[in-house]
């Protein structure tokens, strides 16, 4: 079975964004990104700022793996 999850980690490191400077560019908290990145999901006004602040589109923060 595949399952979907978000992981923006190389997109931040690829911009050198610390996680206080995306969560500063996002308007969140620092908190709130670490949330992030370990939550299972994500709404669509959040992941759009996520993108933005990164540049990057959904396709390339949302990755596909297999759930075992």
């Amino acid at each position: 079975m595949l399952g979907y999850k978000l992981d923006f980690s190389k997109a931040q490191k690829a911009k050198g964004f610390t996680d206080s400077e995306l969560a500063r560019r996002m308007g969140v908290s620092r908190s709130s990104i670490t949330y992030l990145r370990v939550r299972n999901g994500i709404d669509f006004h959040v992941l759009a700022k996520l993108c933005k602040a990164l540049e990057v589109e959904p396709r390339d923060i949302i990755v596909k793996y297999e759930i075992k």
